[in-house]
Protein backbone atom coordinates (compact mmCIF):
# COMPACT_ATOMS: atom_id res chain seq x y z
CA UNK A 1 0.00 0.00 0.00
CA UNK A 2 2.87 2.34 0.76
CA UNK A 3 4.37 1.73 -2.68
CA UNK A 4 1.04 2.51 -4.36
CA UNK A 5 0.78 5.77 -2.42
CA UNK A 6 4.30 6.73 -3.44
CA UNK A 7 3.58 5.88 -7.08
CA UNK A 8 0.38 7.97 -7.08
CA UNK A 9 2.23 10.92 -5.57
CA UNK A 10 4.93 10.60 -8.23
CA UNK A 11 2.31 10.51 -10.98
CA UNK A 12 0.68 13.56 -9.39
CA UNK A 13 4.01 15.39 -9.40
CA UNK A 14 4.66 14.58 -13.07
CA UNK A 15 1.11 15.59 -13.97
CA UNK A 16 1.52 18.87 -12.06
CA UNK A 17 4.67 19.73 -14.01
CA UNK A 18 2.97 18.82 -17.29
CA UNK A 19 -0.18 20.82 -16.54
CA UNK A 20 1.83 23.85 -15.41
CA UNK A 21 3.78 23.79 -18.67
CA UNK A 22 0.75 23.12 -20.87
CA UNK A 23 -1.41 25.87 -19.40
CA UNK A 24 1.43 28.38 -19.57
CA UNK A 25 1.96 27.60 -23.25
CA UNK A 26 -1.77 27.95 -23.92
CA UNK A 27 -1.92 31.28 -22.07
CA UNK A 28 1.12 32.55 -23.96
CA UNK A 29 -0.31 31.48 -27.31
CA UNK A 30 -3.75 32.98 -26.77
CA UNK A 31 -2.57 36.30 -25.31
CA UNK A 32 -2.16 38.11 -28.67
CA UNK A 33 -5.49 36.81 -30.03
CA UNK A 34 -8.30 39.21 -30.74
CA UNK A 35 -11.96 38.36 -31.19
CA UNK A 36 -13.78 40.88 -33.40
CA UNK A 37 -11.05 43.39 -32.66
CA UNK A 38 -11.28 42.93 -28.89
CA UNK A 39 -8.30 41.59 -26.94
CA UNK A 40 -8.67 38.24 -25.18
CA UNK A 41 -9.53 39.76 -21.81
CA UNK A 42 -11.00 36.44 -20.67
CA UNK A 43 -7.42 35.21 -20.26
CA UNK A 44 -6.90 37.37 -17.17
CA UNK A 45 -9.45 35.63 -14.90
CA UNK A 46 -8.65 32.33 -16.60
CA UNK A 47 -4.96 32.70 -15.68
CA UNK A 48 -5.91 33.38 -12.06
CA UNK A 49 -8.32 30.44 -11.89
CA UNK A 50 -5.89 28.08 -13.62
CA UNK A 51 -2.97 28.97 -11.35
CA UNK A 52 -5.14 28.63 -8.23
CA UNK A 53 -6.28 25.23 -9.48
CA UNK A 54 -2.74 24.12 -10.33
CA UNK A 55 -1.48 25.24 -6.94
CA UNK A 56 -4.22 23.28 -5.18
CA UNK A 57 -3.84 20.22 -7.44
CA UNK A 58 -0.07 20.01 -7.00
CA UNK A 59 -0.30 20.28 -3.23
CA UNK A 60 -3.12 17.75 -3.03
CA UNK A 61 -1.68 15.26 -5.52
CA UNK A 62 1.76 15.17 -3.92
CA UNK A 63 0.74 15.66 -0.31
CA UNK A 64 3.56 18.15 0.13
CA UNK A 65 3.26 21.72 1.38
CA UNK A 66 5.79 22.83 -1.22
CA UNK A 67 4.11 20.83 -4.01
CA UNK A 68 2.75 24.02 -5.61
CA UNK A 69 6.30 24.69 -6.83
CA UNK A 70 5.98 21.69 -9.16
CA UNK A 71 3.38 23.54 -11.23
CA UNK A 72 4.60 27.09 -10.60
CA UNK A 73 8.20 26.71 -11.78
CA UNK A 74 7.39 25.42 -15.28
CA UNK A 75 4.60 28.00 -15.58
CA UNK A 76 6.96 30.84 -14.68
CA UNK A 77 9.72 29.53 -16.96
CA UNK A 78 7.40 29.37 -19.95
CA UNK A 79 6.08 32.85 -19.17
CA UNK A 80 9.61 34.25 -18.83
CA UNK A 81 10.56 32.82 -22.23
CA UNK A 82 7.28 34.12 -23.69
CA UNK A 83 8.09 37.62 -22.46
CA UNK A 84 11.50 37.50 -24.11
CA UNK A 85 11.77 38.87 -27.60
CA UNK A 86 11.01 36.70 -30.58
CA UNK A 87 11.62 37.47 -34.25
CA UNK A 88 8.03 38.59 -34.56
CA UNK A 89 8.11 40.63 -31.33
CA UNK A 90 7.18 40.08 -27.73
CA UNK A 91 4.19 37.85 -27.20
CA UNK A 92 3.30 38.56 -23.59
CA UNK A 93 4.78 41.99 -22.85
CA UNK A 94 3.47 43.55 -26.04
CA UNK A 95 0.03 44.24 -24.57
CA UNK A 96 -1.62 45.08 -21.31
CA UNK A 97 -3.55 41.80 -21.47
CA UNK A 98 -0.29 39.86 -21.55
CA UNK A 99 1.08 41.74 -18.58
CA UNK A 100 -2.14 41.16 -16.64
CA UNK A 101 -2.04 37.46 -17.50
CA UNK A 102 1.51 37.27 -16.20
CA UNK A 103 0.65 39.20 -13.04
CA UNK A 104 -2.59 37.41 -12.16
CA UNK A 105 -1.14 33.99 -12.90
CA UNK A 106 1.80 34.74 -10.62
CA UNK A 107 -0.50 36.04 -7.90
CA UNK A 108 -2.56 32.88 -8.21
CA UNK A 109 0.50 30.79 -7.37
CA UNK A 110 2.25 32.99 -4.83
CA UNK A 111 -0.79 34.48 -3.08
CA UNK A 112 -2.12 31.30 -1.46
CA UNK A 113 1.40 30.19 -0.53
CA UNK A 114 2.05 33.53 1.17
CA UNK A 115 -1.29 33.28 2.97
CA UNK A 116 -0.48 29.79 4.25
CA UNK A 117 2.98 30.92 5.33
CA UNK A 118 1.47 33.85 7.19
CA UNK A 119 -0.96 31.56 8.98
CA UNK A 120 1.87 29.32 10.15
CA UNK A 121 3.89 32.22 11.46
CA UNK A 122 2.92 33.19 14.95
CA UNK A 123 3.64 36.39 16.72
CA UNK A 124 6.09 36.25 19.61
CA UNK A 125 4.52 36.13 23.07
CA UNK A 126 3.79 39.54 24.52
CA UNK A 127 6.42 41.04 26.74
CA UNK A 128 5.67 41.08 30.45
CA UNK A 129 4.43 44.39 31.68
CA UNK A 130 6.91 46.62 33.40
CA UNK A 131 6.61 46.79 37.17
CA UNK A 132 4.50 49.72 38.30
CA UNK A 133 6.32 52.34 40.23
CA UNK A 134 4.84 53.41 43.49
CA UNK A 135 3.30 56.80 43.62
CA UNK A 136 5.82 59.45 44.52
CA UNK A 137 5.64 60.95 47.96
CA UNK A 138 3.56 64.05 47.89
CA UNK A 139 5.63 67.14 48.04
CA UNK A 140 4.95 70.19 50.09
CA UNK A 141 2.67 71.59 47.39
CA UNK A 142 0.44 68.50 46.99
CA UNK A 143 -3.25 69.07 47.74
Amino acid sequence: MKLLDLALRGIGAVLSVFLGTAFAVLEAVYTPYRIAGWPAVWLVPAALAISLFLSWFARTATGLAWGWWLAAVPWFLVMIFAVGGTQEGDQIAASWVGLLVLATGGIGFVGPAAYRAGKRTTAPPPRPTAPQLTAPHPGPYAP
